[in-house]
């Protein structure tokens, strides 16, 4: 399905990604409890932005909507002012997991979704694929079965892979969440190389208060269930990110301020 947006779509300043008065139940009943409720939320051109909060808070509920996974049963989720009702060739998707075949190559994973829709891909396609594994800082591992990379280098295939299409919108499922503490880190300011390379609109789900910070321009804190918004915080820390982020006291500071939401929601802030 080719959708990608107009020009007078991508260039009016209007958000990229909205939600209004979005809520979601998964169960049809009359009674049934809401998984998210009354969320609001803008994302312009090249914002990237986490979403935070609590195990089952929905998090991840409101990410398959934006992607036309899953249509919310109140309220609208659009894109490019157009409502969501199915996937989308201009958004991307980044799992949990890298998911890459066992029996393909590095390169030939990230050729992948090309063969699957197209049934074959151009040698212009090969080129693009070799300039992001490049980007990525995975050329040497270009001819390398999935089985020979460790889990962040698995992951980076993954963003690689997500990036191949040149999707306007790329959406992250806690893509890092089985990594060790420090792959985790590094991979975060990787992803940062990365994003920087190819700006695109990010909508990041993660439980890490502190790689939300790192990487965000706002991050939306959510309630526990039914999922609702406790706020929208402005990450006002200076890019390029680096390690002297994380130790500066203002990084400290807005840590500090999302774990007072989550862990202490009664507690003023």
């Amino acid at each position: 399905m080719e959708n990608k947006p107009l020009e007078s779509e991508s260039s009016t300043g209007a958000a990229y990604v909205s939600m209004k008065g979005v809520g979601h139940k998964y169960d049809p009943r009359p009674d049934a409890a809401m998984a998210v409720q009354d969320i609001d939320l803008d994302i312009h051109r090249h914002e990237f932005v986490s979403v935070v909060g609590p195990s089952g808070c929905g998090k991840s509920t409101l990410l398959r909507m934006v992607a036309g996974l899953l249509i919310p049963s109140h309220g609208e989720v659009s894109v490019f002012n157009r409502p969501v009702t199915e996937p989308r060739d201009d958004v991307g998707i980044v799992f949990q997991k890298a998911n890459l075949l066992p029996w393909l190559t590095v390169r030939k994973n990230v050729l992948f979704p090309l063969k699957h829709k197209y049934g074959s891909y151009s040698a212009s396609d090969e080129k693009r694929a070799n300039e992001l594994l490049e980007m990525a800082g995975l050329t040497q591992f270009a001819d390398k079965m999935p089985e020979e990379l460790s889990g962040g280098m698995q992951q980076r295939v993954g963003i690689v892979r997500a990036l191949l299409l040149n999707p306007d919108i790329l959406l992250m499922d806690e893509p890092f969440s089985a990594l060790d503490a420090l792959t985790r880190e590094q991979i975060g300011f990787d992803l940062l190389d990365i994003w920087k390379a190819q700006p695109k609109t990010v909508l990041f789900i993660t439980h890490s208060i502190s790689e939300a910070v790192l990487l965000s321009d706002r991050i939306l804190v959510m309630s526990k269930r039914p999922g609702t918004v406790l706020d929208l915080i402005e990450v006002d820390l200076p890019r390029p990110r680096s390690q002297q982020t994380i130790n500066s006291a203002r990084f400290a500071e807005l840590t500090d301020l999302i774990r007072g939401y989550i862990y202490e929601p009664n507690t003023p802030t």
